[in-house]
């Protein structure tokens, strides 16, 4: 008579078969998959990224990265110190330009960006700490542009024929550069036909850049962040003739960019970014990158800052 098979040699078999693939699939996990603090821990060093010519949110001083931005993510970097109890954590800081900022840090190569619009595209590659700074998209002109130009730019006129030159000039469209890349640059001719102008879109590689295109000649207006630009055009001088506009084309929150999924990385970086909020630290060092701030920005920084 045959003797019945064994169930429980059979489940042993599958379960070993299982089990020692996934020990070997866990082994070759890449070293970008571990947790930030776990990686900070065996590195010794947090790689973090920042913008090399957005002064002054970040930029590059002598090659020494600085700015606004900067100086919220080191205050982030003595956190992870204290948190992991390694006073000799280095922070290297590395400029980052061409692509997304953002896939730069979902392919691991940075720890931590020093500020990005959240946009939905973005949020699918990374997570966002809470905001560090509400900014938004500005205009700035040449001091001797057309009027009409001007006042449709400030939003004083509404209504009138469409923008295409001066009255002095044959018809033309105008010429608007913007940063490329800039979250504004892909809807900016909508709206500006919205705004009755009729504009050719130029995308330029950085501030320094668009204002090169002012100062030229070759553009009429040049669309940025707006703290960015009021400081490229203070920094300038009058001898510039380059003038920013008093109004935001677009409100964009900012805020830090890490990997996806990690929360006890993104728990130290709001709880730093929340107590420098809250404390006596903030207002000095938002005057010494952008002059004192109002009560909207301070009123801004309670708001976002999250409860202990």
């Amino acid at each position: 008579m045959q003797q019945p098979t064994k169930p429980h040699r059979s489940r042993a078999w599958l379960r070993a078969a299982l089990i020692v693939p996934l020990l070997c699939l866990g082994a070759a996990l890449p070293a970008s998959a571990a947790g930030t603090l776990d990686k900070a821990k065996e590195s010794g060093k947090l790689t973090i990224g920042y913008g090399a010519d957005l002064r002054p949110f970040a930029y590059s001083d002598g090659g020494k990265a600085a700015g606004f931005a900067v100086a919220l993510c080191n205050k982030v970097v003595e956190a992870v110190k204290s948190e992991l109890k390694l006073p000799a954590l280095a922070a290297d800081f590395v400029a980052v330009s061409g692509d997304d900022p953002a896939r730069a840090v979902e392919q691991g190569k940075i720890d931590l960006m020093c500020g990005l619009v959240p946009t939905l595209e973005r949020r699918a590659l990374v997570d966002f700490s809470i905001p560090i700074l509400l900014s938004g998209t500005g205009v700035a002109v040449r001091s001797d542009a057309p009027v009409r130009l001007v006042d449709v730019l400030s939003g004083r006129e509404a209504t009138g024929p469409i923008w295409r030159g001066s009255s002095d000039q044959p018809a033309q469209r105008a010429v608007v550069a913007v940063v490329a890349g800039l979250q504004l640059e892909k809807e900016l001719a909508r709206t500006l036909r919205e705004r009755r102008i009729v504009a050719d879109v130029v995308p330029v590689t950085d501030t320094a850049a668009g204002l090169q295109a002012l100062s030229s000649g070759s553009a009429q207006a040049f669309f940025g962040d707006r703290l960015v630009l009021l400081a490229a055009v203070a920094k300038a001088g009058p001898s510039s003739h380059v003038m920013v506009l008093d109004r935001l084309f677009r409100r964009d929150m900012v805020a830090l960019a890490l990997r996806r999924d990690d929360d006890a990385f993104r728990l130290v970086v709001d709880r730093a970014l929340s107590r420098l909020y809250r404390g006596g630290e903030l207002a000095p060092l938002y005057t010494s990158h952008f002059g004192p701030p109002s009560a909207n920005v301070l009123e801004f920084f309670q708001n976002v800052a999250l409860p202990d």
